[in-house]
């Protein structure tokens, strides 16, 4: 047993009050004359024993009830452990978990209420003289305070769901960086009220401090069932106009039971574009595809939804792209050539596609940019000027396809691939060689064959260029010879990709133009070289845009598409593409439009992260035997759904006090003085005088 108030244990010296008082106060007897006292011997000796025991047992009773008055006063009490605070001052950081998560139902109602509650019981247990600090998933500069008791009960009050999702130690550490620079000399307590996901806390990494106390208050889920929709692609990475577009739908079902024919639905710039349905198996996930059409050119904010209840941020998710009218493309061929037939028979035709042919003398590389594919076919010389335009053109996101004269300059051939970290030529091939492989797996080629033949008669080369790789470089091999030898590949240069095919298209021998995989190839790379890139990110993340020529006094706007957002994101220009980073005042998901001056560039769908959405959390059980194994102070461990949690903290705080006991036996002993004084009377014995 220990006391809270040690030194008015002194006070105990007033029990020599009564033991005083009892030693003075004796008895005047008044002396009466008898003739005979022989008769009275009897009961003047049973008198006195009675008295005797009488004022004993009156001063015992004087003795305790001041004893216990004083120990009342000291306040005793059992301590719990060895971290029960003798200090009367504490200074209390709560932590509330109001992350998507805590959206969840428990035994007592929605689980961030349930946390509110228990926060508002926490501060219940303490003195009002101590001071708070509440602290939530957003970090808020205004809770990096300590307030009194009052003002921590209207703070929670006003605490709403968060996007933000931490760590337990990041929690931890800034709850100790504000209670380290508290110098009052307070006892420092800090609490985490959550419902602990084990897919966002590691309890393992916990690092309990000496300066401190940690409380885990559980707050327990009904049920962790959630359905979900966990990410969206597109079939083709290509978006044109006309073409039917299948949108892959990847939704989870982290229930154990499951379930069927819930509906599923996309718009697309507000209107609805599709419907369908989807059933997935327990604790599993299920893909769906939407299919639709696009009929005009421009901006398409996407957004699919499905129906769940009662966690619901991810129940949507948000995508944008831009599907452009035209295609541009720009063929560079030798001066004393002609226009090729090759190249122009594949575009011909095709309102999608803007085709043009300029020799090489006649380049003019101030409007280069404004082209999605340039070719360069043919060409026996490539000049470092032209090198270094189609480097920076690759490095911004355009594409560059290298088509071989059957007369090259080696060196400057040499020099263009160095410069597009492509590589090099080993030397020049003759003979009879034959395409042995096919990648389809590379966006150039996926989502093309619905079936790809066994036998598929593909294209031959007669002579070809023999390409090497320097190992740096970043290549894909889209189609290879039976010697093993590349006769097409990829490379990403910078933002943008660069095409080397091995063969020239002119030769008699080459089949490759004649082929129907020209043509595919061909639209393909022009298709992709133009960006319909998805722009879906995080909340809190950045995304991309193409370069572009920018004023000095040009200003990105992001708005979102239903005015109520208007910020001004950060940017930053990095290897020819626009980083844009919506900063910390874009907290809600959605389509918001990328603006520039008068001119919308681009869109953008803003997503919850999904780290939340797997519900699955730690038991009662499993905390307190994680816990066990964390060195240090030992971690308590609070049941959140019970109504007792006010009183298990002040017992756990200040341990079992004892001083409403001491309180009672005083008035208990004083209450026995009383009844003594009143009750027990000595006995009166009626003597006789003997008649003589």
């Amino acid at each position: 047993m220990q006391f809270l108030y040690p030194a008015f244990l002194y006070a105990l010296a007033a029990l020599a009050i009564p033991v005083i008082i009892h030693l003075f106060n004796f008895r005047r007897f008044k002396r009466i004359p008898f003739t005979n006292v022989r008769f009275l011997k009897e009961i003047k000796h049973q008198t006195q024993s009675q008295n005797r025991l009488k004022h004993l047992l009156i001063l015992l009773m004087r003795l305790l009830a001041v004893a216990f008055l004083v120990f009342a006063f000291a306040q005793p009490f059992i301590a719990e452990n060895d971290t029960t605070a003798l200090e009367t001052g504490k200074s209390v950081s709560v932590f509330i978990d109001n992350s998507f998560s805590m959206e969840g139902e428990s035994e007592a109602g929605v689980m961030l209420e349930v946390a509110k509650n228990r926060a508002l019981d926490i501060a219940e247990a303490y003195a009002a003289t101590d001071r708070f600090q509440l602290l939530t998933q957003d970090f808020e500069g205004k809770h990096q305070r300590l307030v009194g008791k009052n003002e921590f009960t209207d703070m929670v009050q006003n605490i709403a769901v968060s996007p933000q999702s931490r760590g337990i130690q990041e929690i931890l550490n800034r709850q100790n960086d504000l209670l380290k620079s508290d110098d009052s000399g307070n006892v420092k307590e800090n609490y985490i009220i959550s419902d602990f996901q084990k897919s966002r806390y590691n309890l393992a990494e916990i690092e309990t401090d000496t300066t401190s106390t940690i409380s885990l208050v559980y707050i327990n889920r009904n049920s962790p069932a959630n359905l979900y929709i966990d990410s969206v692609w597109f079939s083709s990475p290509v978006r044109k106009i006309g073409d039917s577009e299948k949108l892959n739908v990847r939704i989870a079902n982290t229930g154990s039971e499951a379930v069927k024919d819930v509906p599923l639905k996309l718009t697309i710039n507000g209107a609805q574009a599709a419907i369908g349905s989807f059933g997935a198996s327990a604790n599993s996930a299920t893909d769906t595809i939407l299919s639709f059409v696009h009929d005009t050119p421009g901006i398409k904010r996407l957004s699919v939804t499905i129906d769940d209840f009662p966690v619901t941020y991810d129940d949507t998710y948000n995508l944008s792209y831009n599907v452009f009218k035209e295609i541009n493309t720009l063929a560079i061929r030798p001066n004393n050539a002609e226009r090729d037939p090759y190249l122009t028979a594949v575009f011909k035709g095709d309102s999608s596609y803007v085709y043009q042919t300029v020799s090489v003398n006649d380049v003019n590389y101030a409007e280069l940019p404004n082209y999605d594919l340039i070719i360069l076919y043919e060409l026996n010389q490539i000049s470092s000027g032209l090198s270094a335009e189609l480097k920076t053109f690759a490095s911004s996101g355009g594409s560059v396809w290298l088509i071989p004269s059957e007369n090259p300059d080696l060196d400057q051939y040499n020099g263009f691939l160095a410069d597009m970290d492509a590589g090099g030529i080993a030397k020049i091939v003759t003979g009879n060689f034959q395409v042995r492989s096919l990648n389809t797996e590379h966006p150039l080629y996926k989502g093309i064959f619905q079936k790809l033949p066994r036998n598929i008669d593909l294209p031959k080369a007669e002579k070809y260029l023999k390409y090497s790789r320097s190992l740096s470089s970043n290549a894909d091999d889209l189609m290879t010879l039976g010697n093993g030898d590349i006769f097409l590949t990829s490379y990403n240069t910078g933002q943008g990709n660069f095409y080397a095919l091995a063969a020239p298209l002119s030769i008699p021998g080459n089949s490759f133009s004649r082929h129907a995989l020209f043509v595919a190839t061909t639209l393909r790379m022009a298709e992709m070289s133009r960006s319909t890139s998805v722009n879906a990110i995080d909340v809190g993340n950045y995304f991309t845009l193409p370069g572009m020529a920018m004023g000095t006094e040009s200003v990105f706007h992001l708005v979102g598409i239903d005015g109520k957002v208007d910020v001004i994101p950060q940017h930053n220009v990095r290897n020819g593409r626009i980083e844009i980073n919506p900063g910390p005042d874009v907290t809600e998901a959605g389509n918001y439009d990328v603006i520039l001056g008068n001119d919308t560039l681009a869109a953008v769908g803003l997503n919850y992260p999904r780290s939340e959405s797997n519900l699955a959390s730690y038991t009662m059980a499993e905390l307190e035997e994680t816990v066990k194994a964390i060195p240090g102070n030992p971690i308590r461990i609070y049941d959140g759904d019970s109504a007792q949690l006010s009183r298990r903290i002040e017992k756990a705080s200040k341990g079992t006090e004892l001083w409403k006991i001491c309180l009672i036996l005083a008035l208990i002993f004083l209450l026995a003085e009383t009844l003594l004084l009143r009750f027990w009377k000595t006995q009166k014995t009626r003597v006789q005088t003997p008649q003589i």
